[in-house]
């Protein structure tokens, strides 16, 4: 099962969820000023927004649809901070 890897991080250290691709509805990029930031809005409705200055939204969107191609069972976005 593909899955997408978050992390979430507060004063007490940093763990990390996994988010069933299959629950995903869309994936939303966009490039401010150098951040990338992304939505994933899930079928319940419920959104996850994170920012970041991993990468462009070119190199990330290639990543993503290599997952979306691929036998990759996880799409990694750790280096992202989650904002809800």
């Amino acid at each position: 099962m593909k899955s997408i890897r978050l992390k979430y991080c507060t004063d007490n250290g940093c763990t990390f969820k996994f988010v069933s691709r299959a629950s995903v509805r869309e994936l939303s990029l966009r490039e401010d000023k150098g951040v990338v930031s992304l939505n994933l809005f899930l079928k319940t409705g419920e959104e996850i927004a994170l920012s970041g200055y991993a990468e462009s939204i070119d190199s990330l969107n290639k990543r993503w649809l290599r997952f979306e191609d691929s036998d990759e069972i996880f799409f990694d976005l750790a280096e992202f901070e989650v904002k809800k």
